[in-house]
């Protein structure tokens, strides 16, 4: 009888857990399109703080990818002499 009890109300427990599964999908799309509306509204200012960023740090993010270009390049390097 006790084993039943427990069965039925981890039962229970995971058809009130799956409910709300459909309560989150629905707020999802209506949080992408709300996202959505407001990329589209605000595009042209979000593009020039983007290019502002982007020039701003440019130095950075260019110097971080040639030395991790280099790194790599390096350990194949490497592993040619190795072998």
């Amino acid at each position: 009888m006790m084993l039943k009890c427990r069965f039925v109300v981890i039962l229970l427990f995971f058809c009130l857990a799956s409910c709300s599964e459909y309560e989150s999908l629905a707020l999802e799309k209506a949080s992408k399109r709300t996202a959505d509306s407001l990329f589209r509204a605000h595009k042209d200012s979000l593009v020039k703080i983007n290019e502002k960023l982007c020039d701003k740090n440019f130095d950075i993010y260019y110097n971080g990818a040639v030395d991790s270009i280099k790194e790599t390049q390096l350990v194949k390097i490497k592993k040619l002499i190795d072998k």
